[in-house]
């Protein structure tokens, strides 16, 4: 088979294969069912819980888990500097057109896009896009070109790591200002009201918002990721860097990785059957028809492979929506902090002995332990014993018991790697969601969605359901 002349890996954070489903009669021939005529994986599975969306996406592009790539969230709690930091920061790089510092350094392993750059010699085309730099980052590795968001001025970026400067196309791009056409148009409802399923639910009969209007204020660009126009804004950013890097056009295979976003609508975050959700969907479905369209169009199916990957993780819901029975709990991860250093003060002294809880780690003050002659073994013991009586805790292990897991399996049940994550990991029960003191969730929560689709198209690419495969192993067959 010869090798395709560009793949295009699309990644759809907080797609829920229970929407798709749902509202699949509504869809066009181009969008979703294009892709799923092709290779079915009904389910991609990851060997640890839950950790987010960063970890998941870097566990599929490095093709290995969080103990061996690095990548155990977004974020983490840094101990030598006692303070809470995004895992790709990096001192030493600096952003290109934004302020951030970050770069693909503090990603362990080799990434598909790495792999690629390396079998062709340097010569592809590698470009990966999305709102979010540490996902831009993950998806590219240490290759390329990946660009995100500056969430300041809604223009594109990237950082010195992997430029030195904008490529001329970017810049022209962003001199446009092309997110200004997107501000200032109005969404409503793509369809009348009696075609959606959510308004036979519901009663509604639609809606319209000045996207400016709406969104206006500190976060507007924040708040513009969560709407479909965005979707559409980064499917124009894709298809200016096919035509500005001239992907496709010669005989070594690019890459060009995509993430698009159906977080749930800023302003009916907590309605999980909002229209506005079910028109994000039919819109993104639109979205994906004029991207594929444009490249086929541009360099044949027979020279191209695409894949659609789904997002186990999701908004957090505070209430069912449908059944007021099903109840879900706030856990408040700074009172439970503060109750768990008093219970390890009780039995080793009047001390500061918990440095950070939240997202799944608690991570001890490990010099006061050395300090007072303890044993870490022992007080993570001690922990643990407390942390096991909290309501709402599920899971509980400690770092020892993560390295002897390691080394007698090889497969960790948490997103742990050494050196970045706590000295203990936790899971939450169904239906609980962490706060802090203000009651604001963190984004860490108990999901129930364990597994995600994916979809293989282009040329090579038969109609076929797959079953379940690794997400460690899903990007393996497409060079």
């Amino acid at each position: 088979m010869a090798a395709p002349k560009l793949i295009v890996t699309i990644s759809v954070e907080d797609m829920d294969t229970k929407y798709l489903k749902e509202f699949e009669s509504e869809f066009t021939k181009g969008g979703f069912k294009r892709v799923a005529s092709g290779e079915r994986y009904e389910k991609v599975t990851f060997d640890y819980i839950t950790s987010d969306y960063a970890a998941d996406m870097a566990t599929i592009y490095t093709g290995s888990n969080p103990c061996i790539n690095g990548v155990i969230g977004k974020r983490y709690f840094n101990i030598k500097e006692n303070k809470e930091l995004l895992t790709l920061s990096d001192n030493e790089s600096y952003g290109l057109n934004d302020g951030g510092k970050l770069s693909g350094k503090n990603i362990h392993a080799t990434t598909f896009a790495d792999k690629l750059y390396e079998s062709t010699y340097g010569l592809s085309k590698i470009v990966s896009i999305a709102t979010d730099p540490t996902v831009a980052m993950v998806m590219a590795g240490h290759s390329g070109l990946p660009v995100y968001m500056n969430n300041l001025t809604g223009e594109w970026s990237t950082s010195s790591y992997y430029k030195d400067a904008l490529p001329e196309w970017l810049t022209t791009y962003n001199a446009g200002k092309p997110v200004e056409a997107y501000l200032d148009k109005d969404w409503e409802n793509l369809l009348p009201a009696g075609y959606y399923v959510m308004a036979a639910r519901k009663g509604s009969v639609g809606f319209r918002y000045s996207v400016r209007g709406v969104c206006n204020g500190l976060k507007m660009y924040d708040n513009f990721t969560t709407m479909p126009q965005c979707n559409d804004y980064i499917c124009d950013l894709a298809l200016k860097a096919i035509e500005g890097e001239k992907m496709g056009n010669d005989l070594t295979t690019d890459l060009l990785m995509i993430n698009f976003s159906l977080k749930k609508f800023f302003m009916k975050s907590d309605d999980p059957y909002s229209l506005e959700l079910e028109d994000a969907y039919l819109r993104l479905d639109k979205t994906l028809s004029r991207l594929l369209e444009n490249i086929e169009n541009k360099l044949g199916k027979e020279n191209i492979k695409v894949v659609l990957i789904g997002s186990r993780t999701g908004e957090i819901n505070t209430t069912s929506g449908i059944n007021p029975k099903v109840k879900y709990e706030a856990f408040t991860i700074d009172r439970y902090m503060a109750l768990l250093n008093s219970y390890l003060m009780a039995h080793f002294g009047q001390k500061r002995w918990v440095l950070s809880v939240g997202e799944g780690n608690i991570y001890l003050n490990r010099s006061e332990i050395d300090k007072s002659g303890l044993q870490l073994k022992e007080v993570q013991d001690k922990a643990m014993e407390f942390f096991y009586l909290i309501p709402g805790v599920q899971n509980l292990c400690t770092s020892y018991q993560m390295e002897s897991a390691f080394y007698t399996t090889g497969v960790l049940r948490y997103a742990y790697y050494r050196g970045m994550s706590g000295d203990l990991l936790y899971s939450l029960m169904p239906r609980w969601y962490e706060v802090n003191l203000k009651e604001v969730p963190n984004g860490y929560f108990s999901s129930d969605i364990t597994d995600v689709p994916a979809w293989i198209y282009g040329g090579g690419h038969p109609d076929a359901t797959i079953g379940t495969i690794k997400a460690t192993e899903l990007l393996d067959n497409l060079r």
